[in-house]
């Protein structure tokens, strides 16, 4: 077919194929310009309330359940029963979720929707009643999403701010002000004073309590917490600064009672000016213990924790974070910064609230010392995990003393050689395996072996160890041999090797 350029006209099988077309995109079949069009009408009505609802929604959770008023001398199950609901923030992917206290104070069984509808039971796992903040938990199928922190000591009044919750039931509303006034003490109740509340004319109600209050970065400012009664536009927030210090030492309380770890931090604020948004602060070692965990590894004070397990750490809540879950005895990776180094180190956890064992007690007198711990070596290597770093350490030992080990549990270590404790308790690592022509082999060193020292170091742990043989080639001593003291068959013995 030809087209005639003297009368314009199509040819009638022409004119089909185009009727066809467009009834095929009226029908919706061929969406010709339609998403553009869509895109570019979505693009004209976004704002930044708009960008930071959407950067964190899924980091919101709406609370229900069933509170109950005690009666005077009544019991539990008696008194006034309502439905109480509220908001929550997921601060770990986990399903660790902060909330105001009175959200869920009296509710005998938190339910948690989250944004994808989702719906759990949570266990209230933690509480601070003196500032009205709560951690809840619930068991999630996968990864959650977090929120997205910010700070309030700079707040300005008059800037603008949202507010993502429940209010009255109707789940992930947004409403939208801004910053009335700071630091505002504010009486709630008899028991109950919040200090330095923000103060803001967003529109808070009922079921908003435990809700972010997020800045036009898309950053949460503070916890929704509390209304001015018979009053427009008056409505209190947490600030953020106190939400991270109060919710990172209830973290840190609940991994207090599952593992020792023995060094202090603080947070402080990050003085480079090139750190990306969200890293506000750094955390820095500000004591260790002797004889922990910490001081074993190597690590120091003054260091500046950068990283634990998969956790990079920005703020206290990161590290307080990083802890949870873990069990004593657990092996996990550290990396720090000193100075302008940056260093990694395998910390193998200790049990929590016990009685620190004395470590380096002499045979004699104290030829062991306590002073000397595992000290980073400077190599340059940065493994991420506990694996790779153990690894890393482990293969040195094996290429060096020659043998695999497993630390000796503290309760199996005190029923096996209990005759003697009054001069050796600080335990051991028990042989697992010696490599062929090793210093060790040579020596008769064998599986089983509890080894305790080595030439003037305490063997307690892997840490130990790996410190050993990390040093090893720098051990000076006048006979050129480093002594042995171990247990075979629940008897003491000693033995020399040479360092070559």
């Amino acid at each position: 077919m030809f087209y005639n350029r003297s009368t314009g006209t199509m040819p009638f099988p022409k004119i089909i194929v185009l009727l066809i077309a467009v009834s095929l995109v009226l029908c919706g079949m061929i969406p010709i310009l339609t998403s553009s069009i869509s895109v570019s009408a979505a693009e004209s009505r976004s704002n930044w309330a708009t960008k930071a609802y959407e950067q964190n929604c899924n980091a919101v959770v709406c609370i229900q359940g069933d509170k109950v008023d005690e009666l005077n001398n009544s019991s539990k199950d008696s008194g006034k029963s309502y439905n109480g609901m509220g908001t929550g923030i997921i601060i770990d992917e986990r399903g660790y979720i902060v909330t105001n206290f009175h959200v869920v104070e009296g509710i005998r069984k938190i339910q948690v929707t989250t944004f994808d509808r989702n719906v759990f039971t949570a266990n209230l796992v933690a509480r601070d009643t003196e500032t009205d903040l709560a951690i809840i938990k619930i068991n999630a199928r996968k990864p959650l999403k977090t929120i997205t922190l910010g700070r309030s000591y700079d707040l300005i009044p008059g800037e603008s701010c949202i507010a993502i919750g429940n209010p009255y039931g109707y789940a992930f509303s947004l409403t939208d002000g801004r910053i009335s006034g700071i630091d505002r003490e504010v009486d709630v109740n008899d028991s109950l004073v919040y200090r330095v509340a923000i103060q803001t004319n967003t529109e808070i109600n009922p079921g908003n309590s435990g809700g972010p209050l997020i800045n036009v970065d898309g950053e949460m400012i503070g916890i929704n917490a509390a209304i001015r009664q018979g009053a427009t536009g008056i409505a209190f927030a947490i600030p953020i600064d106190q939400v991270t210090d109060v919710a990172a030492k209830l973290l840190g309380e609940i991994a207090e009672q599952s593992i020792s770890l023995g060094l202090k931090v603080y947070q402080e604020d990050n003085d480079s000016t090139s750190v990306p948004r969200g890293n506000h602060f750094k955390v820095v070692v500000e004591s260790v213990e002797n004889n922990s965990p910490a001081a074993e590894a190597g690590i120091e004070k003054g260091d500046i924790i950068k990283g634990i397990g998969q956790y990079s750490i920005s703020n206290k809540l990161d590290f307080s974070r990083a802890l949870i879950d873990l069990k004593s005895r657990d092996e996990v990776a550290f990396s720090v910064q000193r100075n302008t180094e940056t260093l990694d180190f395998a910390v193998c956890l200790g049990t929590p609230h016990v009685d620190k064992l004395a470590q380096g007690m002499s045979r004699s007198s104290e030829s062991i010392r306590t002073s000397a711990f595992p000290k980073p070596s400077g190599a340059g290597f940065a493994p991420k995990t506990a694996t790779q770093t153990k690894s890393n350490l482990d293969d040195l030992v094996w290429d060096t003393l020659g043998f695999q080990y497993t630390p000796m549990l503290t309760e199996e270590y005190k029923r096996t050689f209990a005759k003697y404790l009054a001069d050796r308790p600080h335990g051991g690592v028990m042989v697992k395996a010696v490599r062929e022509g090793s210093l060790l082999a040579k020596n008769n060193i064998m599986t089983g072996d509890v080894i305790i020292a080595i030439h003037e170091w305490a063997i307690t742990s892997q840490n130990d160890v790996r410190y050993v043989a990390k040093n090893w080639s720098t051990i000076k001593t006048t006979k050129g041999t480093v002594e042995i003291e171990l247990f075979r068959d629940g008897q003491l013995y000693f033995t020399e090797i040479p360092l070559k």
